[in-house]
């Protein structure tokens, strides 16, 4: 074991991790997501575990906070969701398109969209399901948004900009609730079906995602020897899949920091929470790089810890044997001196994890080296089934 990083790692001790004055902001508040903890919370963690050039793994790598504080501070980093809007979100925040490209992109995108043509040739295949949450006119302007991207023929300008338009859904939609009504399938009630003009939502969402990826990518230069998108672009890899198998696929000592959150037991619907998302990528001309986006009843059936699923018999159980599972490959795949980082919590109206959580781990063959606790913000309790607190957990190889 290298002393040197367990010396670091003790440093953890002294931080207070409620991070009370801090708040998700820039590219890290782009496109909403359920559970995501602070960015302040990854970028105080990978200094302290890792050096420069070391590879992060976040296997619960949802809008990629961890990833993007990994690669702003020089590291390498390989992150695994089974939620293809979490790989769309993170690949839009961590590839860095060209500004000028974007640009352009858009610009064509935002002029097709408003020209008669589209108007007369472009429909949806879910377009009666649309009409419930959508106005007409609303539902008519986001599918030809949508037509005018797929046009695009450079795949990341592409999926970047199918990122901008999955973020504006909610807003652009009748459903006035928070998100925990999508989520639920709550859908607005037809008098308070109202117009939301989505060509100009697109328009202001696409401007503001191009001035926060320059501050991002500004910020990597900061900590990084390489000096062009195209070489920054190649330090992050995301994998599409349940993060068991894909770790399973790995190299063996072949990660150096493990720093994720796991889904907390019965607290949040990952994939329901973006329905949105996949009632409009339910589409044949996306099929073929989309992967997932017709998948929506199998991965909310098989998401592990889902809030939907925790009534059913032995998901509890389930649960604890897909972490079991989980901690294993992370052994193997993480450095002899390598750290794990877990961010957790459990809600107080359901069955505990945490402390089933370290022991499981520590038969993994982990040893526990701080244990931390943090409280959440209270505007985010009410989305996460009142959690008031997380832990954070550092465990040794």
């Amino acid at each position: 074991m290298d002393t040197t990083k367990i010396g670091h790692a003790s440093q953890l001790d002294d931080i207070d991790w409620s991070f009370p004055n801090l708040s998700n902001s820039g590219i890290h508040s782009f496109h909403w997501y359920p559970a995501t903890y602070i960015s302040a919370i990854p970028g105080t963690i990978i200094p302290y575990l890792t050096k420069a050039d070391d590879v992060v793994l976040d296997p619960f790598c949802g809008s990629g906070t961890t990833g993007l504080e990994a690669i702003r501070l020089g590291r390498k980093f390989i992150g695994i969701d089974t939620n293809p809007v979490a790989l769309l979100i993170s690949e839009a925040k961590l590839k860095f398109p060209g500004p000028r490209a974007l640009k352009s992109a858009i610009e064509r995108v935002v002029f097709d969209a408003q020209s008669v043509l589209s108007k007369e040739n472009t429909t949806h295949p879910r377009r009666e399901e649309l009409l419930n949450w959508y106005h007409s006119e609303t539902v008519e302007e986001l599918t030809r948004l949508l037509h005018a991207v797929l046009k695009l023929e450079d795949r990341l300008i592409r999926r970047v900009l199918l990122t901008i338009f999955s973020s504006i859904l909610k807003n652009c939609s009748s459903q006035g609730k928070h998100w925990g009504w999508v989520c639920d399938n709550v859908r607005p009630k037809a008098n308070e079906i109202t117009y939301k003009n989505a060509i100009l939502t697109f328009w202001n969402a696409s401007l503001s995602f191009v001035a926060e990826s320059g501050q991002a990518y500004d910020a990597v230069l900061v900590h990084s020897l390489e000096t062009t998108r195209e070489k920054i672009r190649k330090r992050s890899k995301l994998l599409h899949g349940s993060c068991v198998e894909q770790i399973a696929q790995m190299k063996e000592g072949s990660v150096d920091a493990i720093v994720t959150s796991p889904p907390y037991y019965g607290v949040a619907d990952y994939v329901k929470s973006q329905r949105l998302s996949f009632l409009w990528f339910d589409n044949d001309e996306l099929a073929r790089d989309m992967l997932g986006f017709r998948d929506f009843e199998r991965l909310r059936a098989t998401e592990a810890g889902a809030r939907s699923n925790r009534h059913r018999m032995n998901s509890h159980d389930q649960y604890l044997m897909f972490m079991s599972d989980f901690f294993y490959q992370c052994r193997r795949v993480l450095k002899v001196d390598g750290f794990m980082s877990l961010v957790i919590g459990e809600s107080p109206s359901r069955k505990g994890t945490i402390e089933d959580l370290i022991e499981i781990a520590k038969e993994a063959g982990f040893v526990l080296h701080s244990r931390r606790g943090r409280e959440i913000k209270s505007n985010r309790r009410r989305l996460m089934a009142k959690v008031k607190g997380e832990d954070v957990l550092i465990f040794a190889n």
